[in-house]
């Protein structure tokens, strides 16, 4: 059984409603040695928690859940509901990336220019086609909260690639996903000494019917666990190809997810391997 010893510091945790800059700013003294509780459908399986809360800021909006690193200044994780019903017909956001000016005047705000001539895609974890059933929702998946720094042929292919079959998966089979990404960090490359960049990105898809939820989870439940590294080179490479556990992303970043799934019934899925049919 895993066990972690939380940091028991106030947790800050912005309730975001909208994309605006009006935001109601709520204190959590999380005594308890587990982690906070959010009631989102964004975080139905659990809110990941590591051993030291300290840089883990925590923003809520209707759109996603995320956790904000301010020495790195980008998101530790996103956390997200996925079905049919985000979909719909509202166009991309046309503008630059949004700087969030909803943290703390202490920290960073990461400007749109700051990723400019990097080399580096401003990389979604929410990707902006999954939330476009209002102006606002898909305006939000542009704050600079949302973004991290991905190479060109990450962002546009292999990752890209399960973008779309998680779409399919939405559209076609009906299916409802739990989704959790952010990077994983084993090097300090940064750009403009600001913004970090990961070495490899994971994400992680709790596949469900329509309408299920944390209830429905059983040992067979299909989790897909993926590792990508940060890299160009990749881009037409199947994403299958980097199917690991949830135990192994636990093990890279430090962060224990699901918490919310029975413990007994977690010992199984995250040791599980996905198995992609390409028929």
């Amino acid at each position: 059984m895993k066990k972690y010893v939380y940091n028991t510091s106030i947790i800050l945790l912005i309730v975001l409603l909208s994309c605006s800059t009006t935001n109601q700013q709520v204190s959590i003294n999380n005594k308890e040695p587990n982690s906070p509780r959010i009631e989102s459908v964004n975080t139905t399986l659990g809110v990941p928690a590591d051993q030291d809360s300290a840089d883990d800021y925590i923003i809520i909006r209707p759109q996603y859940v995320l956790s904000y690193n301010p020495n790195r200044n980008v998101a530790n994780w996103v956390s997200w509901n996925l079905d049919s019903s985000w979909y719909g017909d509202v166009p991309r956001y046309s503008g630059n990336f949004i700087t969030d000016t909803s943290l703390p005047d202490s920290f960073y705000k990461v400007k749109h220019s700051d990723y400019t001539n990097s080399g580096y895609d401003r990389g979604h974890m929410v990707r902006s086609e999954e939330r476009t059933k209002t102006v606002e929702d898909n305006k939000s998946t542009f704050l600079l909260t949302n973004i991290l720094p991905q190479r060109p042929d990450l962002n546009r292919g292999v990752w890209l690639n399960l973008e779309n079959y998680c779409e399919d998966l939405c559209k076609k089979e009906n299916k409802e996903l739990f989704v959790i990404a952010g990077g994983i960090f084993h090097s300090e490359n940064k750009i403009k000494d600001l913004v970090a960049v990961p070495d490899s990105f994971f994400k992680i898809i709790v596949l469900l019917n329509r309408d299920e939820s944390l209830q429905s989870i059983t040992d067979t439940t299909k989790i897909i666990a993926v590792v990508m590294p940060n890299k160009n080179g990749i881009r037409n490479e199947p994403w299958w190809n980097y199917v690991t556990t949830v135990r192994r992303i636990e093990q890279s970043t430090g962060y224990d997810f699901l918490s919310n799934v029975k413990k007994e019934i977690q010992e199984v899925v995250e040791n599980s391997l996905f198995v992609y049919d390409k028929k």
